[in-house]
């Protein structure tokens, strides 16, 4: 199973958080003591990444492209140039710092250790990324040719140091969000049934 494979319908239950109780219930459970007490027992599938060992590099590669990123993003809202105060301009880069965040969420939710993972840990990391770094991708793409037509309505088409910079910027977080995009979507899945992992791993 790769990753962005049916996207869309795996992300139905993030649609809430209630939307993931039907995938718990409540069980009793007898400490080390020998007192009982009620945990929540997930009876979902589990998500496995089929190659760990070079899934894992793939997820500290992703990681740090998205601390990258963020520091990026964020210094490209904070640089002058020419386009800096203009809303038109900026307005897609403020609203690009949330899912920059969630980048950073996600990122560092992923399974660096082998585990099986809840639909919810799948969709709180990989699929939070995804559509993150889409996101993301798109913010910097709007206010690149934003700042192109702000240019053009004006007239001024002379480029100082730091609005090369701007530009460089913007590329670069673009390139960097879609990178991470295709660098998680070469990692490959696979679905377990619940009674696959042990008993003792579904106790929480």
């Amino acid at each position: 199973m790769g990753f962005l494979d049916n996207l869309f319908a795996r992300s139905n239950p993030a649609n809430g958080r209630d939307s993931y109780i039907s995938q718990f219930d409540i069980v009793d459970v007898t400490d080390s003591k020998g007192r009982v007490k009620k945990k929540a027992r997930y009876k979902g599938v589990w998500t496995v990444m089929r190659e760990p060992d070079q899934s894992r590099k793939k997820l500290i590669g992703a990681l740090l492209m998205s601390l990258v990123l963020a520091v990026l993003d964020l210094f490209a809202v904070t640089l002058t140039h020419l386009s800096s105060g203009q809303l038109l301009v900026m307005i897609p880069l403020l609203i690009g710092l949330m899912p920059a965040l969630y980048l950073l969420f996600g990122a560092f939710s992923l399974p660096f250790k082998e585990r099986a993972m809840r639909q919810d840990q799948y969709m709180h990391s990989f699929i939070r990324m995804s559509r993150s770094s889409v996101a993301v991708a798109v913010c910097a793409v709007m206010a690149l040719i934003l700042s192109f037509i702000y240019r053009a309505t004006k007239g001024n088409w002379q480029f100082f140091t730091e609005d090369i910079l701007f530009l460089i910027l913007l590329c670069a977080v673009a390139a960097l969000a879609l990178g991470i995009i295709f660098l998680l979507r070469s990692i490959d899945f696979a679905e377990l049934p619940n009674d696959a992992v042990p008993y003792e791993h579904s106790i929480f």
